[in-house]
């Protein structure tokens, strides 16, 4: 072992971590990634991390209503067409 001094690390040490997304430096989440679509999209003004998290719950809501109306159309057309 070549050069090791046999000393412990310093205290505020941290071992790199190897996993490729700590690696480029930041991670996004999913509803992160649709939220910088849709105001990229629609040219709006780059928000403020906080407005961000809160239009990410807004589009998220927006998002989980549109599939419980899906559902329900299915639904009943599914219901209207199988009699």
């Amino acid at each position: 072992m070549a050069g090791t001094t046999g000393r412990m690390q310093p205290s505020g040490f941290r071992a790199p971590d190897l996993h490729p997304a700590a690696r480029c430096g930041t991670q996004i989440s999913v509803l992160n990634f649709f939220v910088r679509i849709f105001v990229n999209t629609f040219g709006i003004t780059q928000p403020a991390p906080g407005t961000e998290a809160r239009a990410g719950r807004f589009i998220a809501l927006m998002l989980t209503g549109l599939l419980v109306l899906l559902a329900a159309v299915a639904s009943l057309l599914r219901a209207a067409f199988v009699r």
